[in-house]
């Protein structure tokens, strides 16, 4: 997924992703990018989600019995802080929900989960910013495998802290 959103990215544009797993427990098994639901969202340069790319999300999670966990998206340079878009627009409007944002567009040849910005929505246009004490993995292979574990860690790391 890390390659998908450098790709889609090309060092110069936002890109992002929903991370999905099964509806009984908190397993990362599938993703999918923004712009493969709404091929447009992101040729602004900003993510610009239209809502009709819900629906194909909508289908894809029941019929694979999947629901959202969580969702990551690229911003430029090495901050990961929320933007005013950010706060004002979750992509899930729902208590609980995770947003991942990694820096520098992903283009980073190895990235620690203590570099991205981690927020939990509170409703109401409200968030918690996540503290990562450590570097739980390092990313430096362009695998599914790696993606899976690493946001695996996130949330088994979220999961302790409720």
């Amino acid at each position: 997924m890390v390659l998908d959103l450098k790709t889609r990215g090309r060092g110069k544009r936002e890109s992002g992703a929903f991370i999905l797993g099964p509806l009984n427990h908190r397993d990362i098994t599938h993703y999918i990018c923004y712009d493969d639901l709404d091929p447009h969202c992101l040729d602004s340069g900003i993510i610009e989600f239209d809502h009709s790319g819900f629906t194909p999300l909508w289908r894809f999670c029941e019929v694979n019995k999947v629901k959202v966990y969580a969702d990551v998206h690229t911003h430029p340079g090495s901050g990961t802080r929320q933007s005013g878009l950010d706060i004002n627009n979750p992509m899930i409007r729902q208590a609980g929900h995770l947003a991942l944002i990694m820096p520098d567009y992903a283009q980073r040849k190895s990235q620690f989960l203590n570099g991205v910005g981690i927020y939990e929505y509170l409703g109401d246009k409200k968030w918690k910013t996540l503290q990562v004490s450590s570097n739980i993995i390092n990313i430096k292979k362009k695998n599914y495998g790696i993606f899976r574990r690493y946001f695996q860690q996130v949330i088994n790391w979220y999961n302790r802290k409720k």
